[in-house]
């Protein structure tokens, strides 16, 4: 994506600004870029989303989502806190996202905040969407595939959808695991802009995902199932961690 140049005389240190961010046991100081500048610039991966906030909280809380699993984090951005929480519990995670300028941020954000036993197990690539080169770089390095993958906010541009389920089916394992909750997961979380629900299930059936649940409305085709989204708010507390905003999270796993 392009970037567009800051006005002459202020420095690169005006350009960003540090956010605290405290979920219980995990606080990262991360660095954004400052709201006056995010208008100059078409990248959306610089700045830190709620979606992100709400599910690096879930992870947080429930570090069975992704023990002893590989994640992959879809357009992660520049702040990348889920892949942080995640990493935690977590064999292997990748953080990748398709803005040069946003990893080089997440780099920054990942060196200054993680630790170097969790830092081995956190890898950073560039991965738009759909683009065969990022994918088998991808595949190169992690030849299973991943058990759960992860994108906050990634379903704002109504183009990027397709490509966003052709992606994670790509890069989920080939074989299901025998107990439902282990099975390869594509978790959503976003405020529902201008892409709608239907469409997003429409993109999702295409490329073979099902939803399993949705938060915080229940599905009524969940009725029976063992797996609720529910269970991961169910700690007392977890209100602080819930924003105002209308957030959804979907959970898919393929057919």
């Amino acid at each position: 994506g392009s970037f567009h140049m800051t006005p002459s005389g202020i420095s690169a240190t005006d350009e960003n600004e540090i956010i605290d961010i405290g979920l219980g046991d995990c606080n990262f100081k991360i660095k954004v870029l400052s709201k006056e500048y995010q208008h100059t610039c078409k990248s959306t991966g610089l700045m830190l989303w709620e979606s992100a906030r709400l599910m690096a909280a879930v992870l947080a809380r429930n570090p069975s989502i992704v023990a002893g699993k590989r994640m992959l984090e879809l357009g992660c951005g520049c702040g990348g806190i889920c892949s942080m929480v995640a990493v935690r519990s977590a064999i292997a995670v990748f953080a990748t996202d398709g803005d040069e300028k946003a990893l080089e941020l997440l780099n920054q954000n990942i060196t200054s905040n993680i630790s170097p036993p969790f830092l081995a197990k956190l890898t950073t690539k560039r991965l738009e969407w759909g683009n065969r080169d990022h994918i088998e770089a991808i595949k190169d390095e992690n030849v299973e595939g991943f058990e759960v993958i992860i994108g906050t906010d990634v379903t704002y541009i109504p183009e990027t959808i397709l490509p966003l389920f052709a992606t994670a089916r790509v890069l989920l394992p080939r074989e299901k695991s025998l107990k439902e909750d282990q099975h390869p997961a594509f978790i959503l979380c976003h405020v529902l802009r201008r892409v709608d629900e239907p469409s997003i299930l429409s993109a999702a059936s295409q490329y073979g995902f099902r939803l399993v649940d949705k938060w915080p409305t229940g599905s009524p085709t969940n009725q029976h199932r063992s797996f609720k989204i529910s269970s991961w708010f169910s700690e007392s507390g977890f209100d602080k961690y819930i924003p105002s905003s209308a957030l959804n999270i979907m959970y898919f796993q393929i057919e």
